[in-house]
């Protein structure tokens, strides 16, 4: 039982110590570091612990930088169900979307940024990954559009390729929202609600072809 125990411990001190990499990482990029400056020795210094057991944790940079895209990942899946939720409930789709997702980027300035980033990245793993994500948001959206018109009775042409390009919006326009000024803000927001709203009337014009 107390090896156990102590098995049990050892396993969730190592799991806290590699989320305070994952943390040191993302505080970085949040202070608006770009993940290529960051170096091993300087997380793990950021996360209190030696250079060396970094390799405890992670085999490489690349390997941390690719399991914060996996969280952010599980956290943007997690947000899109949610808004799916409320929408289900009454509350318009779009707006919601673009709300709620701003507001994530806004709270996770720096690894959303790493993303957008990193989907136009020369490092194949990094684009991949930054790529994975958004057509796993996009296929999630397309078949949700896809069953919303049909409970509607509205025909809707070319779903998943709305889907692609309204995932897109919420990802550049998100980002760059935060370097708009406050008194933009609002603005810039409506401005995105309008693309989206333009994109699926397209997509139910298309349906009517």
């Amino acid at each position: 039982m107390t090896q156990a125990l102590l098995k049990t411990s050892r396993q969730q001190q190592k799991a806290e110590t590699r989320q305070k990499l994952l943390d040191a990482a993302a505080a970085e990029l949040a202070s608006g570091r770009s993940f290529d400056t960051l170096s091993l020795r300087e997380v793990a210094k950021l996360a209190g612990i030696a250079p060396t057991s970094f390799y405890r944790h992670f085999h490489d940079m690349e390997g941390l930088g690719l399991t914060l895209v996996e969280q952010c990942g599980e956290s943007l899946r997690k947000l899109i169900h949610d808004v799916l939720h409320q929408a289900s409930n009454g509350r318009s789709l779009i707006r919601a979307s673009v709300e709620t997702l701003f507001a994530y980027f806004h709270r996770n300035q720096g690894i959303s940024r790493m993303i957008l980033q990193e989907s136009i990245s020369r490092q194949p793993e990094f684009r991949r990954a930054a790529e994975r994500l958004m057509q796993t948001m996009a296929s999630d959206l397309a078949d949700y559009l896809e069953e919303e018109a049909r409970e509607r009775g509205v025909p809707l042409g070319h779903a998943r390729l709305a889907a692609d390009s309204m995932v897109a919006i919420l990802f550049t326009a998100g980002i760059a929202l935060l370097d708009t000024p406050d008194d933009e803000r609002d603005q810039h927001v409506e401005t995105a609600i309008i693309q989206l709203r333009m994109i699926m009337r397209g997509a139910e014009a298309m349906g009517q072809i």
